[in-house]
């Protein structure tokens, strides 16, 4: 089941309101992954400000503060209304901008696991040889081995923590080789 886009709440920095359409938080670090606000400029802008000055800030009772590492940003005006539509990612939740081996984020707009996304993001994260024909099964086994986490504190978007730990990755898909549940499809292996 797909997230439609709605108001979740307002978010207001030295009185300028903006309307948040989503988040994601990683509970662990506390860190905003992802924000998608809509408002006059000058407020989209000054909830970005305050979040990059790492002062928290409050929308649908969850506090969003700023997470380690750098972000990136989209800004697009709705032609409509002439309100701006602000997106803030974090760099470890885009494949162009991941560092590899630490924990990323895969997000999506329902609960679906993005098999390809994820594959592709974990092939820059670590060090382990993969092949797109594993992904369910290692999404399905790095769930289970707690390698992969669901963020719980998520509005308009899910959102999952990936470790990028090559060695426990590697063991992973050794085990699932030995079991015989990770083959190379005819195409890949070729």
């Amino acid at each position: 089941m797909g997230v439609s886009p709605e108001l979740i709440g307002s978010v207001s920095f030295g009185g300028l309101r903006a309307y948040g359409l989503g988040y994601a938080v990683d509970p662990d670090t506390e860190g905003t992954i992802y924000l998608s606000l809509v408002g006059y400029r000058t407020a989209a802008r000054g909830v970005w400000a305050a979040l990059m000055d790492n002062r928290a800030i409050e929308l649908s009772n969850q506090v969003l503060r700023r997470a380690e590492g750098t972000y990136l940003s989209k800004t697009v005006q709705l032609p409509e209304s002439g309100l701006d539509h602000m997106v803030l990612l974090h760099h470890q939740a885009a494949i162009p901008h991941l560092e590899p081996g630490q924990s990323f984020y895969v997000l999506n707009d329902d609960d679906t696991p993005p098999i390809e996304r994820f594959v592709a993001m974990l092939d820059r994260a670590t060090a382990v040889p993969l092949l797109l024909a594993w992904g369910a099964e290692l999404w399905k086994q790095g769930v289970k081995n707690k390698l992969i986490d669901p963020l719980a504190d998520t509005r308009g978007v899910e959102g999952w923590r990936v470790s990028a730990d090559s060695e426990l990755w590697l063991a992973l898909i050794e085990k699932g080789i030995r079991r015989g549940a990770l083959m190379p499809s005819a195409k890949e292996a070729a």
